[in-house]
């Protein structure tokens, strides 16, 4: 018969460690081998080389203003960490000295910790975006709108309020020296994952495995790509937990709502406290004042929409700027009633003309709006703003007006990014969640405008946008049709986004 005694007692002694002394940080932060500091050059030589290789590459994945923006966010969570260092040193001692079940230091219980911090980082990362509070000290890092190796170093400077998620581990009692190099090598794995210069990986480690397809799906703002692929090292929670999307079109970085400021460390990681306060302060009573704190951010957005109404217009001092913009939106707001008023003709003309790209129409208007290819006064391309749109006002006797400044901005422009290889990519100023891109056509090399969808150009001739009710600054929008030709086989099909 084995004898089990020996085996047992072993096993008993894993969990017989000593209590910490507080008084011995210094010396257990010494021997705790600081990772990010012996990696740091690495870090360095590869973030340049990509930078080196971006400069002189056509597909641009550095952007100075953004660039600069990421370095000082960085730098500011280095000082943060360092000053936080202790504290935190301090708190795993003293959960570590609370329980009665401590493991020694052994190096094969990193393996174990180093998988259950992994499932609370899971947890929470995917908090983050559904928990505002949460998501002020996490947004910082996806308000880049360019992937590359810098956009590692955008973490939150108060991100420590997630260090909650982490307890469970802690309590499960491993050494405070394995608790920190566990933390450390999650941090390490996550920097690799931040760049466009990989492509798809093995379908096993695509599968199972963090890696820079996968999260770059994660930094995606296509409706498709939000609040997927949560995991730091290990996929196997989005696969378990319903959350896992493979990358399929090329991702679109960034909020849905930019930020204009790109450089500034401190407006990319308080603005969204600004906001919340902002919130807080105009909420009708508690259950909203929580509401604007602790819900998801797609779920407020939409609230604040559907009750723009009743958002109370007290007396309050109002600085030159607000007056000019006021009187800008109230001239604007008197010529559209003008318009409104005006017979609307049962079904509008289709707009033609050769360099006419799509065009867009509404309900209720006696309008269109039309997209075209944009030339310099030599004739060439304007690859700055290679789309430009315009008025055709059926209702003044078909004629052409520009676009207003603020219908630019906030309403029926378009925003253009180049994407290399002579291709843009196209978004309405208004709904930018929808992905555009201007390429050339294979058959005769000229430029029309094109959707993806599960990887097939979709050739896009018009927009329609269903409205239904709401305010003149708000529209309740019910749906947006996409009319769009399949490129290889030529058959017309409508893609029709649902938002009622």
């Amino acid at each position: 018969m084995i004898n089990l005694q020996p085996y047992l007692q072993s096993f008993g002694s894993i969990f017989g460690a000593e209590r910490i002394a507080l008084t011995d940080i210094y010396q257990l932060q010494s021997n705790a081998p600081n990772l990010l500091v012996y990696t740091m050059p690495a870090i360095i030589l590869l973030t340049v080389l990509e930078f080196v290789g971006s400069y002189f590459s056509e597909h641009k994945t550095y952007e100075s203003k953004e660039t600069r923006g990421s370095l000082w966010v960085g730098l500011g969570n280095l000082i943060v960490n360092l000053l936080m260092k202790t504290i935190l040193i301090t708190s795993a001692i003293w959960i570590y000295n609370q329980l009665p079940w401590r493991m020694e230091l052994n190096w094969w219980t990193l393996i174990f910790c180093f998988v259950g911090y992994d499932f609370c980082s899971y947890w929470s990362h995917r908090t983050s975006h559904y928990n505002r509070f949460f998501w002020a000290t996490h947004v910082v890092h996806h308000s880049a709108e360019h992937y590359n190796l810098t956009v590692a170093f955008r973490q939150s400077w108060v991100q420590h309020f997630k260090t909650i998620f982490f307890i469970p581990v802690a309590l499960i009692g491993f050494h405070p020296v394995i608790f920190l190099i566990a933390s450390q090598l999650s941090t390490l794995y996550q920097f690799w994952v931040h760049t466009e210069a990989i492509g798809k990986l093995h379908p096993f480690i695509e599968k199972y495995f963090g890696t820079p397809s996968n999260h770059r799906v994660h930094h995606g703002s296509q409706e498709k790509y939000l609040d997927k692929n949560f995991g730091a090292t290990f996929m196997i929670w989005d696969h378990i937990f319903g959350s896992f999307q493979y990358e399929e079109e090329k991702p679109v970085y960034g909020l849905t709502t930019p930020i204009e400021n790109k450089t500034n460390p401190f407006v990319l990681n308080f603005h969204e406290y600004k906001d919340m306060l902002y919130d807080v302060k105009h909420s009708d009573g508690i259950r909203e004042m929580l509401f604007f704190v602790f819900a998801s951010p797609a779920k407020i957005y939409k609230h604040k929409l559907n009750n723009v109404e009743k958002s109370d217009l007290k007396t309050r001092k109002i600085n030159i700027v607000v007056i000019k913009v006021a009187v800008a939106l109230a001239m604007l707001l008197l010529s559209q009633m003008v318009i409104a008023q005006e017979t609307k003709p049962a079904k509008l003309p289709t707009p033609r003309g050769k360099d006419l790209l799509f065009f867009l129409q509404r309900t209720p208007d006696a309008n269109t709006v039309i997209y075209e290819l944009n030339y310099k006064t030599d004739g060439s391309i304007d690859y700055k703003s290679p789309v430009k749109g315009s008025w055709i006002r059926y209702a003044e006797n078909g004629i052409y007006k520009d676009l207003t400044g603020f219908e630019k901005k906030f309403a029926y422009g378009v925003k253009c990014k180049a994407i290399g290889d002579g291709a843009f990519e196209i978004r309405l100023a208004a709904y930018q969640k929808i992905a555009m891109y201007l390429l050339k056509s294979e058959d005769d090399q000229k430029y029309r405008i094109y959707i993806k969808d599960e990887g097939k150009n979709l050739l896009l001739k018009r927009i329609f946008v269903k409205v239904n009710g709401g305010t003149f600054w708000f529209p309740k929008v019910e749906y947006i049709d996409l009319f769009t030709t399949n490129s290889d086989n030529g058959i017309e099909i409508l893609k029709r986004i649902n938002l009622g």
